[in-house]
């Protein structure tokens, strides 16, 4: 019946019980009839029209009794009447109070059917009554219960057809292809592949009395794609009520092109930095080979001269001879370090005497110091503790750092000097010192000296630097430079000494 029904037979019962109340003489408390006018009025769920219809009918109570019997008589009659007012007072009361909680009912499946329906989340709303039935009929229970799933497939299947699908938002409705809910009216099993995980482990959990349980499966679209999801199902507290199972289900298709794409990304970068790796191997080997092997060609074309003469030379032919089987065997020595290196293994560590290191080195460096007229001054104090380390490696570093300081002078005017200086900074320390009288490096420079390819000269790999770093920290010392633009360049190496001769 509409509401404007509601009202108008509301209306014509009060006149009615007010009509019998005015032309009868009945002496019961007839006007008490008004609640029903009053609950046919609550029908209509409107606050205003329960009040109306109390309000008329206590009016029409109080005119009854005052054309019935007057002011005059007080008496039954008036405690009837009083008992009827008490009635529609009580009634309007509850029914009020009634409505406010109906309203509140109301309002709050409203406020859930929006978001139920305005929500992009997927919404599933399912009945699993029927599976509480049956796990309750399972042999197995508790901590076996799992172990019993996995090993009967065939009661997964059935369990699946059991969990009834009530209802669908339409987000969820787009998610699966459908168009509209009356699709889903049937179980999840339509919803999920064959190969479905998920299920097991959200039916040892509604089995388990948890309150939720989250999961990652893949949805089965209607047209039979399958779409990567995430979701949460949220049961009930109490086992009554299980009719009442929420599953809110999230589209991670874009999260998982997003890591599809990261990872691609990651192995792309991965074959990158191995890319980047071989080349820094390759200008590493190519640097410190490339050193020996233009000592062997200059000691080579030496040697031809000496023997060119018309009196040859043995004597220098020998001793150049005796330069290219020494820069061959340092050739070799460096290719053997760059091989211990590719297969991890470690460096050797021996204990060194470090002014042996410095002659092995400066020998090194001498034809190529001496073509550029360069002068070497070294400069050590007697009796230095000995360190520990890779002699080849500590050699190069040395080395390098001469090279560069002679091809730092090399075409200036003027004296080319490179002073070499070995002395203990502490107790623990040993200092060595390489100054050229060079130009200097310029400021800009300084902080990047060290980089990997970086480099002030023209053709240079810039890996030599990087690489006489990285040798010095393996050893556990330290490297650094300082330079004023003008007055040449210093470079200040730190060892610590071996433990067998540290200074007391």
């Amino acid at each position: 019946m509409s509401r404007a029904g509601l009202r108008f037979w509301s209306a014509v019962l009060a006149f009615a019980v007010f009509m019998v109340d005015v032309l009868t003489p009945l002496e019961g408390a007839v006007a008490v009839l008004y609640v029903v006018a009053i609950l046919l009025a609550a029908r209509t769920n409107r606050r205003n029209d329960i009040i109306i219809a109390a309000a008329g009918c206590i009016v029409l109570t109080i005119s009854a009794y005052l054309t019935s019997h007057g002011l005059q008589t007080i008496a039954s009659p008036a405690l009837r009447a009083l008992v009827s007012l008490a009635a529609i007072g009580i009634t309007t009361l509850l029914v009020l109070q009634n409505h406010a909680a109906h309203s509140a009912l109301v309002q709050s499946e409203q406020r859930y059917r929006r978001m139920f329906d305005a929500t992009r989340i997927g919404v599933v709303e399912e009945d699993w009554s029927g599976l509480r039935a049956a796990l309750d009929s399972l042999p197995s229970r508790g901590a076996d219960l799992r172990d019993y799933l996995a090993r009967h497939p065939d009661f997964i299947r059935h369990a699946r057809g059991l969990a009834r699908i009530v209802d669908v938002n339409p987000a969820l409705q787009k998610m699966a292809g459908a168009s509209s809910s009356a699709a889903f009216i049937e179980n999840v099993d339509k919803l999920l592949g064959e190969n479905d995980r998920s299920f097991l482990d959200a039916l040892v959990a509604f089995a388990q009395g948890e309150r939720f349980h989250e999961g990652e499966t893949e949805l089965v679209r209607f047209d039979g794609r399958k779409v990567p999801v995430l979701f949460t199902i949220t049961f009930s507290p109490r086992s009554g009520e299980d009719h009442d199972v929420l599953v809110f289900v999230v589209d991670i298709t874009e999260r998982k092109q997003a890591q599809d794409a990261l990872l691609a990304a990651q192995a792309e970068l991965a074959h990158a930095a191995r890319v980047a790796t071989l080349g820094e191997l390759s200008a590493s080997i190519a640097h410190e080979v490339n050193q020996p092997l233009a000592a062997i060609v200059t000691s080579g074309e030496a040697g031809l001269r000496w023997l060119r003469r018309d009196v040859p030379d043995l004597k220098e032919v020998a001793t150049t001879i005796g330069h290219v089987v020494a820069q061959g065997r340092r050739a070799s020595e460096v290719v053997t370090r760059i091989r211990t290196f590719l297969k991890k293994a470690s460096p050797q560590k021996d204990m060194l005497h470090i002014g042996e290191i410095i002659d092995e080195a400066t020998a090194l460096v001498a034809r190529e110091l001496a073509k550029d007229d360069v002068a070497l001054i070294v400069e050590t104090e007697p009796d230095l503790p000995s360190v520990r380390g890779d002699r080849i490696q500590l050699q190069q570093v040395l080395v390098n750092l001469l090279i560069n300081a002679g091809q730092a002078m090399s075409g200036r005017p003027g004296s080319r000097t490179i002073t070499l200086r070995v002395s203990t900074a502490n107790s623990e320390t040993l200092a060595i010192t390489v100054q050229d009288s060079g130009p200097g490096i310029h400021p800009d420079d300084l902080p990047r000296l060290f980089d990997p390819f970086f480099t002030t000269k023209d053709g240079g790999m810039g890996m030599g630097l990087a690489i006489c770093r990285t040798t010095v920290e393996a050893h556990g010392g330290r490297l650094s430079v300082a330079s004023t633009p003008g007055s040449g360049a210093t470079f200040h190496l730190t060892l610590p000494f071996s433990q067998e001769h540290a200074l007391p």
